[in-house]
């Protein structure tokens, strides 16, 4: 009689192998989850204290004397430089919704010649070290009058987005059933009004969930944002963060923890929100 044949075996069917592996694996998930959390929780706690609690030989959570002071000067160094990265952020997602949803729609339904061999090449985009675009698209938007403006961040962070987008979308408009709009052609619609009527709104999960990535690919891209903008009126925030860490000025902890914080507050709240989107998004068929 094996183990899990024994009426005191509270485990079902699931051998002694399978409960070992079950333990370890959420032992490991919750190591790492306390690990999460606890980071978290420091960074909080360093952004409200006084310069006189980062170093004790007391070590405590919770501030003796909390402070906003940290806060304080965080939003007024990153009031304008949070408006550029909204501002970049947006017109990046915007665009990226306007260039990838008619192109998967064409990948996806149209009879594009060659379009399987055209779809790889824009996935093939997502494997290139965009890193190697640095100096090309500096040069190029120094020609065009890009250079050190808000649109031409975003028309960058595009490289990145675009090919991403595409390929989510592209795969979420393969999956719907194509008699939907085949029914709607049969009550007088045309291919775009089908399209616009019926398969953009079933899409919408998808192009909500797409939306906020290139939304989030934005807000948190340092390289493109670090090289093609120079002035107060176009650097975002994670680029002042890094000027601040890195610049040689005297690190004062809780400014940068609460700099940290209202830089990664936006993205999380937008998460919230967009969340049961993206879970549809990514794991429809």
């Amino acid at each position: 009689m094996s183990v899990n044949d024994s009426e005191y075996w509270p485990f079902g069917n699931m051998t002694l192998g399978d409960v070992a592996y079950h333990s370890l694996r959420f032992s490991l998930l919750a190591i790492y989850l306390l690990f999460i959390i606890g980071v978290f929780l420091q960074i909080i706690s360093v952004s409200f204290r006084a310069p006189a609690e980062f170093f004790t030989q007391d070590p405590h959570w919770i501030p003796k004397e909390p402070t906003l002071t940290a806060w304080d000067d965080a939003f007024t160094r990153l009031a304008q430089p949070l408006q550029n990265s909204a501002i970049i952020a947006t017109i990046t997602g915007v665009l990226t919704l306007l260039i990838a949803i008619p192109g998967a729609y064409a990948f996806a339904r149209t009879d594009l010649p060659r379009r399987e061999l055209l779809f790889y090449f824009v996935i093939i985009a997502l494997l290139f070290p965009y890193i190697l675009l640095i100096i090309p698209v500096s040069d190029l938007w120094w020609q065009l009058g890009l250079f050190d403006t808000k649109l031409g961040v975003s028309l960058a962070q595009l490289t990145i987005s675009v090919p991403f987008a595409i390929w989510v979308l592209r795969d979420f408009f393969q999956k719907l059933p194509p008699n939907l709009e085949e029914a709607a052609q049969v009550f007088g619609c045309s291919k775009f009004t089908a399209f616009a009527r019926v398969a953009l709104p079933l899409a919408t999960p998808a192009i909500i969930a797409v939306g906020f990535l290139a939304f989030l690919t934005g807000w948190n891209d340092f390289l493109f944002a670090s090289m093609l903008t120079q002035s107060a009126n176009t650097t975002p925030a994670v680029v002042v963060l890094y000027q601040v860490t890195a610049g040689g000025e005297a690190t004062y902890w809780a400014w940068m923890m609460a700099m940290t914080l209202a830089i990664g507050i936006p993205p999380v709240i937008m998460y919230m929100v967009a969340r049961s989107f993206l879970s549809e998004a990514l794991s429809f068929g």
